[in-house]
């Protein structure tokens, strides 16, 4: 049983993708030294419930309760358990007192046990961590299972079945770097900012699962001064033509690839990808929280001609947005990508842009495309990240971990 997160430490084996760039130094200026290389497969914390009150927690079947904090058993179910969790002065709360315990695990006793928060399924063990009179939730699943969610969440509609494990793998890798890159700490990822929704959505015969399968414990890793890491990943709908660098667009301490890569299908596609939007002035003032807008210069990434931020003036002041605050006062189904220009008229501001997404990563449009003629999985990450390695985490051997 896993108590608290360990760090992650381990050699590792894989299978070159493609012949290693020379430039190792052209990496993104990240902190990786904060980052441990990928150890066998492991589990993931996602935080479900920051400062909550209280949370409705029922778990249909058997289960065990566990004080997290030494791993010590504290009381056992066999049939179930349905009520509200809380916090008092004393300790938790749910249904009966536990006095003294301000933190509980409750791990399923066989796999016909399920957990819900609030209404929603997951998999895995939940724990349960007062500070205060607020509770924190935890789910601790594997990283599997999180991948399965992901993907059913994300994916709109079903995609060619090698872009789907081509995405299964980037999900995978991210989830391993974030689990690495935080591996001392009680969380890894906050729901929320991911869109995990649990284990409810999943179909064991949907093709999500089958791409998972398929791809089981498989990541990529970029090589940095002799380690073998994970790194930050993501996918674009339609990068009309170019990729950006991850940290370009994003703008984060990340450990990530360092620069985006020509997609020539897209390319191709980039007129009838083209989108305009206009708005009215007083309209996007109001949205964007600016007293007026008598200028707009954007920032625009000169690689790949993808717009990370604008600079609005309003007579003024100048004030800076960056492109995912735009997009979202705007609509996602207004400004629809990265790649656009900006002009201006009496009364009104028009957009003009091609593609669809943010523009970093793997561009789902190209990869598609590569798959209709041919090409597997391995092929269309090689060609959208040129600089790594997949690995395979069931060749590293486990590290053991002493109960207590």
């Amino acid at each position: 049983m896993r108590i608290i997160p360990a760090i992650i430490a381990a050699a590792l084996c894989g299978v070159s993708l493609t012949t290693i760039w020379a430039d190792v130094g052209s990496t993104p200026d990240a902190n990786f030294e904060n980052i441990a290389e990928p150890a066998a497969p492991q589990n993931i914390q996602v935080l479900l419930e920051r400062d909550a009150t209280e949370a409705l927690l029922e778990v249909k079947g058997s289960y065990f309760l566990f004080n997290p904090q030494d791993g010590t058993k504290v009381a056992s179910g066999l049939l179930g358990k349905r009520f509200m969790v809380h916090a008092t002065p004393t300790g938790l709360k749910w249904g009966e007192e536990f006095p003294g315990f301000y933190q509980l695990l409750i791990q399923p006793r066989s796999d016909e046990t399920s957990i819900f928060i609030n209404g929603i399924q997951y998999s895995g063990s939940v724990a349960i961590y007062a500070v205060g009179n607020r509770i924190n939730i935890v789910n601790d699943l594997d990283i599997e299972s999180y991948v399965k969610s992901l993907l059913s969440v994300h994916l709109a509609q079903p995609l060619e079945s090698e872009v789907m494990s081509a995405m299964a793998i980037l999900i995978r890798t991210n989830a391993y770097y974030t689990a690495s890159r935080h591996h001392e700490a009680f969380w890894n990822v906050f729901a929320a900012d991911v869109g995990y929704q649990g284990s409810g959505l999943i179909s064991p015969v949907s093709s999500v699962a089958k791409a998972v399968e398929s791809t089981r414990h498989l990541i990529l890793v970029h090589p940095k001064e002799g380690r073998s890491l994970p790194f930050a990943t993501s996918w674009t709908e339609h990068s009309a033509g170019k990729t950006a660098a991850f940290q370009t667009m994003f703008r984060k301490d990340a450990f990530a690839i360092s620069a985006g890569v020509e997609a020539p299908h897209a390319a191709l596609d980039r007129k009838d990808a083209k989108w305009n939007y206009s708005i009215a002035k007083k309209t996007l003032a109001h949205l964007l929280d600016v007293p007026q807008i008598n200028s707009i210069e954007l920032f625009v990434d000169a690689s790949s001609n993808k717009v990370y931020g604008l600079r609005i003036k309003d007579g003024h002041d100048a004030h800076d947005i960056d492109f995912f605050t735009l997009q979202e006062r705007l609509g996602k189904q207004h400004l629809l990508s990265s790649d656009f220009t900006v002009s201006l008229k009496e009364e009104s501001v028009s957009f003009s842009g091609f593609g669809k997404g943010h523009g970093v990563g793997l561009c789902l449009y190209s990869a598609s495309a590569m798959a209709q003629n041919g090409d597997n999985a391995i092929k269309i990450l090689s060609k959208f990240f040129p600089e790594t390695y997949l690995l395979n985490l069931n060749a590293i051997p486990e590290k053991k971990t002493e109960v207590r």
